[in-house]
């Protein structure tokens, strides 16, 4: 997509998850990107990254 827009990933990255943190014109370049290409994102890729990460780490000395 990034490469089909002329941006970025990391711009790609910003229009799909806040996209008032970009131009509208390279938003709008983006969205068509996505719509052309057919992109549909992946519910549960999404929910990997928000998900609540618990636990803990200990170091142990040999």
């Amino acid at each position: 997509m990034a490469a089909v827009a002329g941006v970025s990933r990391q711009t790609v990255s910003r229009v799909l998850n806040d996209p008032d943190a970009v131009r509208a014109e390279t938003a709008e370049r983006v969205r068509r990107a996505v719509a052309d290409l057919g992109y549909e994102p992946d519910p549960s890729a999404r929910m990997l990254g928000r998900r609540p990460r618990g636990g803990a780490v200990a170091a142990r000395r040999d």
